[in-house]
């Protein structure tokens, strides 16, 4: 064997070794998980749920950080930097597939990431104010061809779920709503609650408070399948044939972390899913736990993303 090829080979296993080293120890301080949303939203309610139980199962805290802003990419550039050691880890959703979809200059690239695990899987309510005169979703989409470029929705940025969901229910319907953006999913409801926007795309988990108070209503669920927190509630799909879209949470990790130590956490996360205390709250917010192995989760983003592409493509949308 060539000299140089044996240095590599040395290093190489030596690497090997204090990676496994490391991840023995792992972890021996704080974890932090980075939210790209504000405090009080779903996405937020779901992180302080796992971190809370993951740290029972690590032995170490696990810090909430919220980094709002631009369809996740705020938060998720601060996954990308830093450091593969395991101590970072970030909450993404199916906005992560989309942005990858529409790219239009990401500050970061795919290979920046290592999948970690999913967290649960959300059907969205399709919403409006309480006082909205529209029953249901034909009534809405009639009302806003009515009242061409007087309707709007509530979006989370141009590349959020709320965004591409309301443009993919656009394209299928041909309603005319016009899209004003918040800065999380708590802010927006509140505009819809107030009737500063007319309908909205959220989850069971950030729209409860105002459904509980009676401050907004729920027309329609996302999935096609029977949404269980609300047997009752039609899908969307029963007026707009083709729409059913259901999102997810999950974490990933900067790329390089070691592969015992993602091991670790995908492994803890499993266990936090798993947790009868956890998915009792996961069901309270409307949320389906979801378990896979690293690599499987690895497989699942990828046929997100193409998921999202095919949306993408048929209703022409265009990274704004």
């Amino acid at each position: 064997m060539h000299r140089n090829t044996k240095r590599w080979t040395l290093a190489a296993m030596l690497c090997a070794v204090m990676a496994g080293a490391g991840a023995q120890g792992y972890p021996d301080k704080p974890i932090h998980l980075i939210v790209p949303y504000p405090p009080g939203g779903g996405t937020d309610v779901v992180a302080r749920t796992v971190a809370q139980r993951l740290q029972t199962e690590l032995g170490q805290p696990v810090v909430v950080e919220n980094k709002p802003g631009a369809s996740e990419i705020i938060g998720t550039g601060a996954v990308a930097r830093a450091a593969p050691d395991g101590y970072t880890i970030g909450l993404v959703t199916s906005t992560y597939s989309i942005n990858w979809v529409l790219g239009g200059g990401l500050p970061y690239r795919p290979e920046q990431f290592s999948a970690v695990a999913p967290l649960v899987g959300v059907p969205m309510l399709a919403l409006v104010p309480a006082g909205s005169p529209h029953a249901d979703m034909a009534a809405l989409v009639a009302a806003s061809k009515r009242n061409a470029g007087r309707m709007n929705y509530a979006s989370l940025g141009p590349n959020s779920l709320q965004a591409m969901s309301s443009e993919w229910l656009k394209h299928l319907s041909g309603a005319d709503l016009t899209a004003v953006a918040y800065k999380g999913a708590a802010p927006a409801l509140v505009a819809l609650s107030t009737g500063e926007v007319d309908f909205a795309f959220a989850g069971l988990g950030a729209s409860r408070a105002l459904l509980d108070a009676g401050k907004v209503r729920p027309l329609a669920v996302s999935t096609q399948q029977a949404f269980a927190a609300m047997p009752g509630l039609p899908p969307v799909a029963a007026q707009v044939p083709g729409f059913d879209i259901q999102i997810w949470y999950g974490v990933v990790a900067p790329a390089g972390v070691p592969k015992p130590v993602l091991d670790k956490l995908n492994a803890a996360l499993g266990a936090v899913a798993g947790d009868e205390a956890v998915r009792r709250q996961f069901a309270d917010l409307g949320n389906v736990p979801m378990t896979m192995g690293q690599a499987e989760f690895a497989a699942f983003l990828a046929k997100d993303a193409e998921l999202w592409r095919g949306i993408i493509a048929a209703g022409g949308i265009r990274a704004q």
